[in-house]
């Protein structure tokens, strides 16, 4: 699956489940502060199994066959602690360490935001909200969230943001 041509420096992306390689990879991401709160423990085999456990949906994304990304839906999406419900598809997304900070988590989700709309079609995504859910110390995920042509947001909480 395919999203796109090479838009604003980000080359066309492609997604898919994600493999039990796709797994061990993304675990093994060592983000800086104060992204380091997205660390994950590669030795660890309850996150390995949360990665590949179908119902959590995860999936790569990947720009000329390397996986710089991944998005999920879902309960695994959601923040533990937050309140949710079920009239929303929850979205979580993730960049590869090295693309954090560079200004192009819009570009990114923008592609995921496609990908999404494919897969779950309907006003938007069949569904009256998309919750997309960012930390606090990420304010540029809040910006990217807010920025995404077609839709509008409010910040249902400090950490939830609701699309409609």
């Amino acid at each position: 699956m395919h999203s796109g041509k090479n838009i604003g420096g980000i080359p066309a992306l492609s997604f898919r489940r994600f493999t039990e390689q796709d797994a061990l990879m993304v675990a093994r991401w060592q983000y800086p502060e104060p992204y380091a709160a997205y660390d994950l423990e590669p030795s660890n085999r309850e996150v390995l199994g949360a990665l590949l456990r179908p119902e959590n949906q995860y999936h790569a994304i990947l720009s000329e066959g390397e996986v710089v990304g991944f998005f999920r839906f879902g309960e695994d999406a959601r923040v533990p602690g937050w309140s949710y419900d079920d009239s929303a598809l929850d979205l979580g997304m993730g960049l590869r360490p090295d693309l954090t900070g560079a200004g192009n988590g819009l570009l990114y989700f923008q592609r995921v935001l496609v990908q999404v709309s494919q897969r779950h079609p309907g006003p938007p995504c069949g569904l009256p909200w998309l919750h997309g859910t960012a930390a606090l110390f990420a304010s540029q995920h809040k910006r990217a969230f807010t920025k995404s042509p077609g839709s509008t947001a409010r910040e249902k909480s400090r950490r939830n943001m609701c699309f409609y």
